[in-house]
């Protein structure tokens, strides 16, 4: 099942966070009080609303209470980001991810309900979209437009296996660079285990990481 992104605020980062979660395939609502701010994403997402995300009845009506992740990107008004945010804790949204502009503003979001506060680079939003996807993503780097980097947390129940095994490379054209176990950190071989709470540093096509993803949980 498909999970729902309620993003807030069409700035560049929001644009690009909008940008790639569709691309990725999720299912995405975007909210700017400005007409002109959410014209630039009504050809991206399926659902694109004008409103004041401090006003908790523009929220309710767009169902921000059943999304599964909410991130506030409101360029140039820290207040209304915080109040924003407070506004969506109340509401018990399970994931809130907010845009900080600097440290101060870092600090009050996370006082008043942020689960995850992000820089304002364009290129975090990018970032920040390819971890929304899938819970055992850790952090993304794009290396290209077809390939990228992903620190990956290999799940509780996953059953230890050799890398030789799984055949990664043919099956998913992924290449794992290291293993982290606890403090130490790994250079894998072929005879290398994959094991439960290991991370893992992976690089490989973003059109295929997904499956591979799978494959950890």
């Amino acid at each position: 099942m498909k999970k729902t992104y309620l993003v807030i605020g069409m700035d560049t980062f929001g644009i690009a966070l909008c940008e790639e979660l569709t691309t990725l395939g999720a299912d995405v609502i975007a909210l700017d009080k400005k007409e002109e701010a959410i014209n630039r994403v009504t050809g991206i997402v399926e659902n694109a609303v004008i409103g004041d995300s401090t006003d908790i009845n523009v929220l309710r009506e767009i169902g921000a209470q059943h999304a599964d992740h909410v991130i506030v990107s409101i360029p140039g008004n820290v207040e209304n980001s915080i109040l924003t945010t407070m506004i969506l804790s109340e509401m018990k949204v399970p994931k809130i991810t907010v845009k900080v502009d600097n440290d101060y503003h870092a600090k009050v979001a996370e006082k008043v309900g942020a689960t995850e506060v992000v820089s304002s680079e364009k290129s975090a939003g990018r970032r920040l979209a390819r971890r929304l996807l899938s819970d055992n993503v850790l952090d993304y780097y794009n290396i290209t437009d077809d390939y990228g980097v992903y620190e990956i947390f290999i799940g509780e129940d996953f059953k230890s296996v050799k890398i030789v095994d799984l055949d990664i490379r043919n099956r998913f054209d992924v290449n794992i660079l290291l293993i982290k176990r606890g403090k130490n950190v790994i250079l894998p071989k072929a005879d290398s285990e994959l094991r439960s709470k290991d991370i893992v540093i992976v690089l490989g096509k973003h059109d295929r990481m997904s499956k591979f993803q799978s494959i950890l949980h």
